[in-house]
């Protein structure tokens, strides 16, 4: 009986010891430089979040059909601009 009741309480014992220890150690102490660099990011991220949603109610573009014809394809030829070069020099 007793070597019964002995070998349970060492099989017990095994089993709880990594459960105890392993908490212990679950995460390493983050510096405060990095606490404050994740709050930076989690600000950021909410702040975009918050001006789509602010865009969404009101969007700055209306439509697409008034959109600027930037393409150069398109654009009309005129006279061409010659480069005189550099001025000749002025003697005194």
């Amino acid at each position: 009986m007793n070597t019964r009741f002995l070998a349970g309480v060492m099989g017990a014992s095994v089993l709880v010891t990594p459960l105890t220890f392993g908490q212990a150690k679950k995460h390493p102490t983050m510096s405060p430089d990095m606490r404050e660099a994740i709050a930076f990011e989690r600000h950021k991220e909410q702040a975009a979040a918050a001006q789509a949603r602010k865009e969404a109610r009101h969007p700055s573009v209306v439509s697409s059909d008034h959109t600027a014809n930037r393409s150069a394809e398109e654009s009309e030829p005129g006279r061409p601009v010659k480069d005189p070069g550099p001025a000749p020099r002025k003697v005194r």
